[in-house]
């Protein structure tokens, strides 16, 4: 297909651009990538808004250009303007582009409606995959959640892994949910302190152990610790434990990434990182531990160092963090840049992942 793409780029750049949009949702639909995956390829393709409905599964959702959801108002109203539409099966998906259609938009829409029906049959009639949905399904009855964990033969304890989907070529097959894949392995002794050999450790992930009825909860608790899977110390993808997450999990929960990368506190602590790599490890040690030589010892650092660093921040920043107050502040920043910077890894993924399909 490619030799053939840059053969015809010579000849006939409109009939490349046809083959590749082509060669792209071939390539997702082999990946059996997700419905958002898909989503946000075709908004990229056609450079304008894109949505997609599917009654089956109650979904409906739109992202904007560059990818990221829109709001149900500002879909509706997109809708009431200039709004193609495709429909395949029971599939509905749509662009909103402002101007004149483009010559590959009937096409964009044509593979997205028949790829994201294409991936959702090849799951349907797997019954690995299939046993692994109603295990995952709280919807279900217990008893058919329970004959689904014995299908898979995980056991009455179950380690619960959620990854991105964009990550799915270094990884095992598993439960594409939207954006999320999910795994399941049978729970091991100190499964709570490592994640299982075939998740590879410089990939984000969430987990959670959990008895094998309660998977259903189990996964979601796991996509609430991979919302916050960065490493303090290095700033890289790293593999988060809800178990150890605490009341930390609710902030987690009730705070998307947007709203946490635009808090104040965030924003300053981005600008210094910038300025001084050193600031979001210093803080976490300082967080982190009972005394300064303590935290100096761990940074490799002489203690007069570590606090030369601290009255730096504290100038910076405005508050010291070692203060009554300050401790909490500085504590509840550090969550939030963690949600904001765990959400723009997984959009630098899948940005790398769907530009090594083109």
């Amino acid at each position: 297909m490619r030799e053939w793409i840059v053969r015809l780029n010579t000849i006939d750049g409109g009939a490349a651009e046809a083959l590749r949009v082509i060669e792209h949702f071939d390539t997702l639909v082999d990946q059996r990538s997700s419905a958002m995956a898909m989503l946000r390829a075709a908004a990229a393709l056609a450079n304008c808004p894109c949505g997609l409905e599917d009654p089956d599964r109650g979904l409906r959702v739109g992202v904007d250009a560059s990818g990221r959801a829109v709001a149900k108002d500002a879909d509706d109203a997109a809708g009431a303007t200039a709004r193609r539409t495709e429909c395949f099966e029971e599939i509905t998906v749509w662009l909103d582009r402002d101007g004149p259609p483009q010559p590959l938009d009937h096409l964009i829409l044509e593979r997205f409606a028949r790829s994201l029906h294409a991936v959702k049959k090849a799951r349907d009639v797997s019954p690995v995959v299939a046993a692994r949905r109603l295990a995952c399904d709280p919807e279900a009855s217990p008893a058919d959640r329970d004959a689904a964990v014995r299908q898979l033969g995980l056991g009455s304890t179950v380690t619960v892994v959620v990854t991105h989907v964009a990550d799915a070529r270094r990884l095992p097959a598993g439960l594409v949910v939207d954006d999320l894949q999910v795994h399941l392995f049978p729970a091991t002794a100190g499964a709570v302190v490592g994640a299982p050999a075939a998740i590879p450790l410089d990939i984000a992930a969430g987990l959670c152990t959990c008895p094998a009825t309660d998977v259903h909860r189990g996964w979601q608790n796991a996509a609430t610790a991979l919302r916050i899977a960065v490493d303090l110390t290095t700033c890289d993808p790293t593999h988060v434990h809800y178990e150890h997450l605490g009341a930390i999990a609710t902030i987690v929960d009730s705070i998307d990434p947007d709203t946490a990368a635009h808090a104040p506190d965030v924003r300053r602590m981005t600008e210094l990182q910038a300025q001084r790599p050193w600031v979001v490890p210093t803080l976490e040690a300082i967080l982190s531990h009972t005394s300064i030589r303590e935290a100096a010892r761990v940074q490799n650092l002489h203690h007069s160092t570590m606090r030369q660093r601290i009255d730096w921040l504290e100038r910076q920043l405005g508050y010291n963090p070692l203060g009554d107050g300050g401790f909490a502040r500085a504590g509840t920043t550090l969550t939030l840049w963690r949600i904001a910077m765990a959400a723009a890894g997984s959009r630098r993924t899948e940005t790398f992942a769907t530009a090594a399909c083109r």
